[in-house]
């Protein structure tokens, strides 16, 4: 864990920031959607995950989570749920942000004859509301480092995991480029935002938005390959991939990087469902260094029987 762990008391500041993210990147695509819409997007979106061997690709194929019982920690505005559901998985979509639940119910609902049964609830990943060993599979991507306890929100998702399950997760990374260049260095030194603010980094990453960013990211954290390790332990098979890596984080260059990257190489229309928009499509250099200096550590690790 970093040393920049406010842990703040009140679950309304995660809540408040996401749902507004929401807001501005998400709801206008959502309301458009119908099912025809929404199975062009998802078709879109495996796409694009596997250009990128993005986890949702490369440890989610149909063959491994059809009729399986999974459950997603943090499902966002629902696309990896229904993109999960499409390849007949049994989803349960789990979410903080009462927005968020809303968006996930919705896709899961136009998929309605094509996928099995699912089910949304608005919870913390911290207290999970299922029984011990409910789970085949539990997926969470990018979401347990903004949670209030990380520990306790991973130990959460072992516990619901069924014996012989495997957890398939997201987390930053600490020893990545955009860690140590673009947040500790530019904008942790050079900026300041470190000195006596303890969630300098929430407050520096995440908006994203088509607008203006008018409330801050109340937690980030980011871990080593060891700090892993750690918070993993009593797992089996754990296996840790980097991934993930984009020019256009790098200060000031970034702008100009978007629109040349744009220009070389388009944007892809899979990112609708998780970005809100159409995403510039990496570079094969990019997708080179996100194996080496990426700031996504993607995680799969399996329950003992």
């Amino acid at each position: 864990m970093t040393t920049e762990d406010p842990a703040p008391d009140a679950k309304g500041d995660i809540q408040n920031f996401w749902g507004r993210l929401y807001q501005s990147l998400y709801a206008e695509n959502d309301a458009g959607l119908t099912p025809e819409i929404l199975h062009r997007q998802l078709n879109d979106l495996a796409d694009m995950f596997a250009y990128r061997a993005h986890m949702a690709a490369t440890d989610m194929t149909a063959d491994a989570i059809r009729g399986k019982r999974v459950l997603e920690i943090g499902c966002g505005a629902g696309g990896h749920s229904a993109l999960f559901a499409s390849r007949g998985a049994h989803m349960t979509s789990v979410d903080i942000t009462p927005e968020r639940v809303i968006s996930t119910k919705h896709k899961l609902d136009l998929l309605a004859g094509d996928a099995p049964v699912a089910s949304v609830l608005q919870t913390d990943a911290e207290n999970l509301p299922f029984a011990d060993a409910s789970f085949d599979i539990v997926y969470s991507n990018g979401v347990l480092h903004h949670t209030r306890d990380t520990e306790r929100a991973v130990a959460e998702a072992l516990r619901v995991l069924k014996p012989g399950g495997r957890a398939v997760i997201l987390l930053y990374c600490k020893s990545s480029w955009h860690y140590w260049v673009n947040m500790w260095f530019v904008e942790g030194i050079l900026r300041g935002r470190m000195w006596g603010d303890p969630n300098w980094l929430g407050k520096a990453t995440e908006w994203g938005g088509k607008d203006t960013q008018t409330v801050e990211n109340p937690i980030t954290r980011c871990y080593t390959a060891s700090g892993l390790q750690k918070l993993f332990a009593g797992m089996s098979n754990l296996r840790l991939r980097k991934g993930e890596f984009y020019f256009y984080l790098i200060p000031k260059l970034g702008r100009l990087y978007r629109r040349y990257q744009i220009k070389r190489y388009g944007t892809h229309p899979g990112g609708k469902l998780v970005y809100g928009e159409d995403w510039p499509i990496q570079s094969p250099l990019e997708l080179a260094l996100g194996r080496r200096m990426g700031f996504a550590w993607f995680i799969t690790c399996d329950k003992p029987d």
